[in-house]
């Protein structure tokens, strides 16, 4: 995260990381990254590897912000 360019997410576009907090119980600050694909999907690299919907109410609720690398 602090090397990214946070970016609105109307700007994300495919390659662009996804932040989410609170993803683990107990944890705080940024508990999960995603690799954004376009069309409000993204490679979720848990258990399964999958790809799966920005729109769900839970990847909503821990949503933090976009970044883009240099």
């Amino acid at each position: 995260y602090g090397r990214c360019t946070p970016i609105a997410p109307q700007e994300a576009r495919p390659g662009d990381l996804i932040f989410f907090e609170g993803t683990i119980s107990g944890e705080e600050g940024i508990t999960h990254v995603g690799l954004y694909v376009g069309n409000s999907v993204m490679l979720h690299c848990g258990n399964p590897i999958s790809y799966t919907n920005l729109n769900s109410s839970y990847w909503q609720e821990h949503f933090y912000c976009y970044g883009r690398l240099p």
